[in-house]
Parts: structure tokens; sequence; C-alpha cells
């Protein structure tokens, strides 16, 4: 048999990739060369003006950065200068060696695979989903493992899943405590200011795409247990009204939903007729996107168990959150989970909610194996 290439190991952390930029004192360090810079600048004005000239331009770029960064610590987005500069820090592999991989090959926290998706049925395109494998699925070549799809938010991409997210590190710690699990990221729009709010519209079919084309690629190019039970959505921000609402439009694929922070009825900039065009049944399609709306009439079968989780500073969501939980809490065949914790819409809260949720969702496993 091929001698299967060894895996791509993460980075060991050292050099400034591994340097904190959310921290407060990073930030009060780019306030301080900042102030310095636009000091020298005004002293050297009247002396050498080619020399204030540039001064000036280093301190006005340190200001930018400084803003920058403290939108950045506010939604704690890029944790390090690593994922500044877009440098994984986390174990990845090729696809193709990832899959095949034989036992002697493993990494022990798992690896990062770009798998291609190829819109088939949608229409959308082929994208790669950002797939997380846990070591066993290299030390147990026969076992199968349940799927997590992670759903991005809007701004957003795939990766924000294990930048901002640290997915990687959550599956390594499912896999260590007996919850080995691949976590798949599929993109759900065009671009990162796309807001496709994971619905079928005029000029993108994401529903379609993550039903018909993501979870069958899937399940036929990655060793899965492809059974509802073992299947989750979960997203954040927007991402969480996706989980959320297609969890629920598809339970006969999907058994467990985890909502971090998203609302419980579709937004866009431009109303719904934006959203999904100016078609004569708009309203009928609106409200059958509408969790909120739809919960009351939902059947008890087959079961469904939700995780919902938000900030307690989030108003909007938060309370979406604590009205999809009334709706759904002690309904017969739901099993609900409601999570508040302190923090708004951010990753300080998505980070520790996604590694919660996870150890809530995902069975103990017993390597199912192959048949």
């Amino acid at each position: 048999m091929p001698v299967v290439p060894a895996l791509r190991r993460r980075s060991k952390g050292c050099g400034l990739g591994s340097v904190v930029v959310i921290g407060k004192w990073f930030v009060l360090g780019l306030a301080a060369l900042s102030l310095v810079g636009w000091v020298c600048c005004v002293w050297l004005r009247r002396r050498r003006r080619a020399a204030a000239i540039g001064v000036g331009t280093v301190a006005m770029l340190l200001t930018l950065a400084t803003v920058a960064d403290l939108v950045n610590v506010h939604y704690g987005y890029l944790p390090r200068v690593d994922d500044v500069v877009g440098v994984t820090s986390w174990p990845t592999a090729p696809a193709r060696d990832a899959i095949a991989a034989m036992p002697n090959r493993p990494h022990r926290r798992g690896s990062v695979i770009a798998l291609p998706v190829a819109g088939k049925h949608s229409g959308f395109g082929t994208h790669r989903a950002l797939v997380y494998l846990p070591p066993q699925y290299f030390t147990e070549p026969g076992a199968r493992f349940p799927v997590v799809y992670l759903l991005h938010g809007s701004p957003g991409a795939p990766v924000d899943w294990y930048r901002a997210n640290e997915a990687a590190t959550t599956g390594a710690l499912l896999a260590s405590t007996g919850q080995p699990a691949i976590l798949v990221a599929p993109r759900v729009s065009h671009d990162w200011l796309d807001d496709s709010e994971c619905v079928d519209r005029p000029s993108e079919h994401i529903e379609t795409y993550l039903i018909d084309d993501v979870i069958p690629t899937v399940d036929t190019e990655l060793r899965t247990l492809p059974d509802r039970a073992d299947r989750v959505f979960a997203g954040m921000s927007a991402g969480g009204f996706c989980a959320l609402n297609l969890g629920l439009r598809h339970r006969d694929l999907v058994g467990t939903v985890v909502a971090m922070s998203g609302l419980a009825e579709p937004t866009h900039s431009g109303g719904m007729a934006g959203l999904f065009g100016p078609r004569p049944d708009l309203a009928a399609v609106a409200a059958a996107n509408t969790p909120v709306r739809y919960a009351r009439a939902l059947p008890p079968s087959p079961p469904m168990r939700i995780w919902l989780d938000c900030g307690r500073g989030d108003r909007e969501a938060l309370r979406d959150t604590r009205t999809m939980a009334g709706l759904l809490t002690h309904r017969d065949g739901f099993d609900v989970v409601l999570r508040l914790r302190p923090g708004g819409h951010d990753y300080g809260v998505w980070r520790p909610a996604l590694r919660d949720s996870l150890r809530w969702a995902v069975p103990t496993s017993t390597l199912a194996t192959m048949s």
C-alpha cells in the first residue's frame, strides 16, 4: 500500500505569530506608539518637514491599527498575529491524504482539511468546506463518526470557526474525552459581506446547497454516521438563525441544533423582498422561514435536541433566544437547553458556547465500524 505523506503539524507558536493582539497591553502599546509618533511629528514639523511627513504617516498607520484592534478586541475576531496575517495555527492536511491516511500517520490532535463541495443541485458552485477530522479518524480506519455542521455568521466565512472560535481546539478536546466528531464548516454565502440567511433566494440557493450538496458529499467522501441522531447543525449570529431554521425545517436529517446568539426570524437590509425576491407568495415563504412563527405548530416527532446560547448583553438576540426557549421548552419531542452567559454579540461568548454545547450534543463514542 502507498505510504501516505505525513500530515502538517500545528505551528509551535514561536516568534511573533503566537502574540495575542486582543489583550489590553497590546492595545495600550499600539496607542502609546501612536501617541509618540504624533508628538514626534509635531516636534519635527518646523525643523525637518520631510521627516515630519514620514513620522506622521507612521503615526497615522499606528492610529488606524489601534482603532482596528479596538474593534477586534470587542469582537475577539482575530486573537493572534498569525490570524491577522492569515497563517493557520491548527493542524492541517491535504484532503486526499487525510481521507486515505494510514493508522501509523495520525496527528495527535486531529487535522483540518479543505473538502471541495460542488453545488450540483443548488447551482452554488464549488466551494471548499473546512473539515476537522479527529485523531481517531486516522487511528481507527474502520470507524465512523458523528458530524457537526458549523454555519458561519454574516459578515463571515468558514475560517472564522477555526480562527476566532478555535473549533480545532474544541474538536481535539472532544476527541480526548471520548466524543470524537467530524466538524464541517461549509461556505454559506458568496462572500464575506453576503447575508444569505441560509435560504433559497434568486441569487443563491444556500438551503439546497447545504441539504442536497454538502451533506451528501460529506457522507460520501468521509466516514460518517449518516443518521439524523448523529448529525448536528450549529451556528453563531446569523449562522445561529441558519442552524435553528434549517434544523427545524429538516428534522428528518438533523437531530440536534445549537443556536448561538441567533435571531428567530430572517433579517436582511432589503427586507423580505430583498432576501427572497419580489414573488407573489413572499409572505408565505417568509413565514415558512421564521421559527418564531411556525414553532407552535411543530409536531413532536421526530424528537429534537436544541441548545440555545446567548450573551446577557446581546439584547436583540437575547430576546429571541428566550422567546424560542419559551416556545419549545416542555413541548413533547423537544429537549431544550437554555444557556445565558456574560458577554455580548462576540466570540467571547461563542468560543465557550461552542465547547459547552458540543460536549452536550456529541454522543460518547462507541466507534461504530463500517459495515
